[in-house]
Order: C-alpha cells, then structure tokens, then sequence
C-alpha cells in the first residue's frame, strides 16, 4: 500500500467531522484537475466544431464516424484485458507485469489489424459506404495503436493516482486533434478529420509520459542483476496471468462488446444508408459527445481512483461511494437533458450553419440517452473493479442485441435514418437503467460481508 493509500485508510477510519471534511476535501482536488483537463480538451473539440462544418462536409464527418467506430471497437480488444487489470492487484510488482502484458497485446493486435486493413480495405470501404478506406486504409491500425496504448497509460495513471498527469492527457488529446483537424482542412476531403483522432491520442501520449528523477549511481552489477532474476520475473507474470486470467478470458469479450454497442449502431446506419447519410448524426455525436465526456472521463477516473483504492482496502463503504457519485451526476444530467432538448433547434442552425440544421432533430433524439450514458458509464467501471466480469459481460451483450436490433429492425421495416435515432435512443436509455441496478446491487453485495462482522 503506498502512502497516499495509508494516509486515506486513516482519515476515513477517523470518526471525527474534522477529519472527514478533510477527506472530503482532498478527494474533491484529484476531480477537479481531471476535470480542467477535460474541459480544455473538449472543450476545444467543441468550440472548434463550428469551423469544422464549414471546412468540411457532411460526407467528411461521416467518414470520420466510420473510422471512429472501427478503430475504437478493435482499440478496445487490443490490449486483451489487461488494461481494466491494472488498478487490481495490490502490490506494484503484480501491476507493472500486467502493463507489460497488455502493451505485448496492443502492438500484436495492431499489426494483425494493419493485415486485415491492407488485404480487406476494398471489402471494408464497400461494406461501411466509406471509399476512403481503400486508400487510407492504415489509418485505421494506426488509430488503434493509439487508442489501445492510452487505455493502458490511462490506467496506469488511476492506478497511481497521478492525476495531474491524467488532466494534461485529457487537456493534450482534444488540442491535438483539433489541431490536425484544423491544419490539415487546406488539404481538401476527410484527411484531416480522420487522422485527428490518431494525432490527439499520440499528442497525449507523449504529453503524459513520466518523467524519471534523476538517476543515482549504480552499483555493481552483481547485485543490480542478482542470478535468476529473470526467471524470478517470468514466474511473476506466469503468477499473474493465472491470477487475473478472468480479464483477458472475459473482460477482453467484455470490452469488445460494449464498445460494439457504442459504435455497431453508426456502423450500421452507414451501411444501411451510406455515411454521407450519418454526417448530421456524426456532427451530434462530437457536439453532445463533449460535454458528456468532460464530466464523465473525470468521474470515471476517480472511480478507478478512489473507489479502487476502497476496493482494494477490503473495508466496505464501496456502496456510499457509489452513492455520492450517481446523486450529482443524475441533477447534472436531468439538467442538460431540458437544455437539449429546448436549445438545439435554435442553437444548431445559427452556430453551424443551415446546412446543419437536421443535426437539431438528431440532438433532441439522442439527449436522453446521453443524459443516461452521463449517469451509468462512469460507475459502471465499477462492476470490473469487483471482477464481476461475467456481469459486465451478460449486460453488454444485452447492449449490444437491444441497440443493434433498434437499427437494423427499424431500418428493414423501412424506416428513415430520424425514425431509427429514436429507436437507437430509447433502447439505449432502457440499457443504461439497468446498468444503473447492477451496479448499485454489486456495491451492496460487495459491503455485506464486512457489515455482517
């Protein structure tokens, strides 16, 4: 246990008002540097929307929807599993085995993709109604590579709570990618737009990488590397892999999947109806996508942070964690809700231009599945934290069945693209409450046998 974890373990045992109000305290300022990060990241991606519908069209914005949903579904598969082990095991040894095992993943994952890319590009652009992809086709591995390896980073950083680090990373991604956005749209077509995701991710991996203090002299090499050490270290990671091999073996389904009901719905849209159809939908996406993001980034990472570290203390109070949690963020998200809904027919045409107009509609559709994503994605890091992975798993095939099924019934039965949003969105909404239960039933179960002694 480090020193930030002890000091913790006493302020919350301590009975006094005083103490706890320090505690209080000082979980507040880990969230609200997250947040900042957030907020100059998004933020940017936000403001610089309005200059992105006038240097690009709607067809550009459905390509990048494409690359987006592909890139994400196989950048979650990528490190297998590893990533969401990492804020677990309690000694740092156990941990950093796992890191290394899910950058081993995400570089082999990635040049797999980079081959099926390359030899399926012209199946790919005609499947998703995106001929970009028979040219740029390696943009998509070199997305996932970015993708996947700050997943990894990203825990790393919860893990030791680094979250200053964690702010810059949210801060770098955003200003990356609205600088390549921006750069690049003097070029003409989508280039800009779906190397931005790559770029924003890399920039933010650079950006957060740690810095080492300055190193002592050595000693001898005799006692640096003592006999044996690497087998000592190949027994660590074999002890690992047996001990956490529910992540790979589950998680990793786990994590595909529910990124599949994120994305499988703008995959199927453009498909169906080609993706210059989904370039309104895409523009509602990033505009509604930021502000959920700023809150929901920085309130996920403190759940890895500080609901990992009540977990791991093995001493309850993991529900009233929960429960502090979901109370703001439901008042937040009931509010942004009304101002969707009431805002986006007047707001959209003015700020984005009359081109733009049908990205209201979409908007007005969405908004309450986004009001409950707010809610539910943030705890449901939770349910992984408490290796109910077979949960996790049974509720994202769910996900996945109940959106995907709104999309392609609604849209056999000859519905138009808006009808098919609405479907999508109620289905969403019915999956995001059951989340909500499993969650909150997992962090009671996971309190009862410390109250019942």
């Amino acid at each position: 246990m480090t020193t930030t974890e002890s000091s913790d373990v006493v302020q919350a045992s301590d009975p006094r008002p005083g103490a706890r109000r320090r505690l209080r305290a000082r979980l507040a300022r880990p969230a609200s540097r997250v947040l900042l990060g957030s907020v100059i990241g998004q933020g940017a991606v936000l403001a610089a929307s309005p200059l992105i519908t006038r240097f690009y069209r709607p067809g550009d914005l459905g390509a990048l929807a494409v690359v987006t949903a592909l890139s994400s579904v196989v950048g979650a598969v990528a490190p297998l599993g590893w990533d969401r082990a990492v804020v677990v095991p309690r000694a740092e040894g156990a941990a950093r085995a796992v890191v290394l095992l899910a950058v081993v993943s995400v570089v082999t994952i990635s040049a797999i993709a980079g081959v099926v890319a390359y030899a399926g590009r012209h199946v790919w652009a005609e499947a998703t109604g995106t001929p970009l992809l028979v040219d740029a086709w390696w943009v998509c591995p070199v997305t996932v590579l970015a993708v996947a390896l700050q997943r990894v980073v990203t825990s790393s950083l919860a893990r030791r709570r680094d979250y200053v680090a964690l702010g810059r990373r949210s801060a770098l991604q955003g200003l990356g990618q609205v600088a390549c956005n921006l750069a690049l749209a003097p070029l003409g077509g989508s280039w800009g737009l779906v190397l931005g995701l790559a770029v924003g991710r890399a920039t933010a991996l650079v950006g957060t990488r740690r810095r080492h203090a300055p190193r002592r002299s050595r000693p001898p090499r005799a006692t640096v590397r003592p006999p044996g050490r690497r087998r000592v270290r190949g027994r660590l990671v074999v002890a690992v892999v047996s001990r956490y091999r529910r992540f790979p073996l589950v998680s990793t389904w786990s994590g595909l999947i529910n990124v599949m009901g994120q994305q499988a719905p703008l995959l199927l849209l453009a498909a169906l109806h080609g993706s210059p159809a989904i370039g309104a939908l895409a523009l509602t996406m990033r505009v509604l996508g930021s502000p959920v993001g700023i809150v929901a980034d920085a309130v996920a990472l403190q759940v890895d942070g500080q609901t990992g570290a009540i977990v791991r203390r093995r001493a309850g109070g993991v529900e009233a964690s929960v429960r502090r949690v979901l109370l703001p963020l439901a008042a937040l998200a009931v509010v942004g809700l009304v101002a969707c809904v009431l805002g986006a027919p007047v707001v959209f045409p003015v700020v984005f231009g009359e081109a733009w107009s049908g990205a209201a509609t979409s908007a007005m559709l969405l908004a309450p599945a986004f009001a409950a994503q707010l809610v539910a994605s943030p705890v449901s890091r939770l349910l992984p934290l408490l290796e109910r992975q077979g949960t996790q798993l049974a509720w994202d095939v769910v996900r996945l069945v109940a959106t995907s099924g709104a999309i392609v019934g609604s849209s056999l039965a000859g519905a138009t693209v808006t009808t098919s949003i609405a479907v999508w969105s109620t289905a969403s909404v019915v999956s995001y409450a059951v989340m909500l239960w499993l969650v909150v039933r997992a962090a009671r179960c996971a309190d009862r046998p410390r109250a019942a002694h």
